[in-house]
């Protein structure tokens, strides 16, 4: 009884790190899932009556390194036929970067080429699922489906086939919503059919790598700054994936250190306890303490079993606390389908602590045994 204080702030703190650990990683792999490595650039129209156009895409993959593509970027509603239904459709149009836009693959056919960009070919990707809806099959590349946009329609040609979106997230975003199928259409095309100014286009999508991303969006945004004078006019707005994990991280890291700090404060009310026993023990042995200060034992060896004895109670529990706190953070993070994270730092940090602990909360009693005159003592 002693010890259990001790014991549950050790497994709350044990549990709640590795908790946190297991939360951060399953968000930032659903995020990674849904979403692929970018940024973008936006013009806010209030400050300024420039707009970016063609020539800003290939100046920036001319200018501005280690990029995998930039591309303007369409996201209109719209409806989409097949040979078997009629779904609404969010469609997308870019380059052929736009393939880095969401991370699941091609699985069947290929993404369209910048060729079929430049030329304004009518052709699409969608995923797997959306190409069952309409056609009641995946192998349906090369076959045509009706894509209508603002009361006019043209027919497009399916090349690739993405796999599905594989994330809880994205399933909980759209349940209960209404069908909709995603197509990705080059931009050229879809400009010229349904009557979108294509120098006119007032966001650009930059594709890197995460450990460069920010970096090279700030770049992308000084060259636009640059090249359409506006350096100085507050216009540009940028903004990355790096941004959201790192809002993401900083989110869930406050929840993290918060629930800590309660387990934190339950460690000390356990350490309190501790100090009553001691000094209950105290109580017991002063003629045992009388005794041997009588034949000898100096202060501080009278101080030191206690606190030894204080010590090594903290970190029986602390080492029990880490036990049950492994245990109980591999039931939870099993039950929400989490990564079990163990941080060998918060191990060592916890029986660290719980030592500590010991050593303060049975410093008082230890001192008052200590202090004590053998005369005083060999009279209990």
């Amino acid at each position: 009884m002693t010890m259990l204080g001790i014991v549950i702030g050790i497994a709350a703190v044990i549990a709640v790190v590795a908790l946190g650990n297991g939360m951060t990683d399953y968000v930032n792999h659903e995020i990674n899932g849904l979403m692929g490595n970018y940024g973008y650039i936006t013009i806010d129209a209030a400050k300024t009556t420039e707009y970016f156009n063609p020539d800003d895409v290939r100046l920036l993959e001319d200018t501005v390194s280690d990029l995998k593509g930039v591309s303007p970027f369409f996201d209109v509603q719209g409806k989409v036929k097949g040979s078997r239904d009629t779904v609404l459709a969010d469609v997308n149009a870019g380059t052929e970067a736009v393939e880095y836009a969401i991370s699941n693959k091609i699985i069947k056919g290929q993404y369209f080429t910048r060729q079929q960009v430049e030329t304004g070919q009518r052709v699409c990707v969608m995923m797997r699922s959306d190409a069952l809806k309409l056609f009641g099959t995946d192998e349906c590349v090369g076959r045509d489906v009706e894509l209508s946009v603002d009361g006019k329609s043209a027919e497009y040609t399916v090349v690739g086939i993405r796999d599905d979106i594989d994330s809880g997230m994205y399933d909980m975003a759209i349940s209960g919503m209404d069908y909709f199928a995603v197509l990705e259409i080059p931009y050229t095309s879809f400009t010229t059919d349904y009557g979108y100014n294509i120098d006119k286009l007032d966001t650009l999508l930059i594709f890197a790598d995460q450990s460069v991303l920010q970096k090279k969006v700030d770049e992308a945004k000084k060259v636009l700054e640059n090249t359409h004078g506006l350096r100085g006019a507050n216009a540009l707005w940028a903004y990355s994936m790096a941004d959201i994990s790192d809002e993401i991280d900083t989110i869930l890291s406050g929840a993290s250190n918060f629930l800590i700090l309660v387990a934190v404060i339950s460690l000390v009310v356990g350490g309190i306890g501790i100090m009553n026993i001691m000094l209950v023990s105290v109580t017991e042995r002063t003629r045992e303490i009388g005794i041997r200060k009588s034949i000898g034992a100096r202060t501080g060896a009278i101080m030191a079993q206690f606190l030894s004895e204080s010590a090594i109670l903290t970190l029986s529990g602390g080492i029990i606390g880490i036990i049950v706190g492994i245990l109980l953070a591999y039931v939870v993070c099993s039950a929400l389908k989490f990564r079990l994270i163990i941080s060998p730092g918060a191990v060592l940090g916890a029986m660290f602590f719980s030592v500590l602990i010991g050593l303060f909360f049975g410093l008082y009693p230890a001192r008052k045994a200590a202090k004590m005159k053998p005369i005083d003592a060999l009279r209990v």
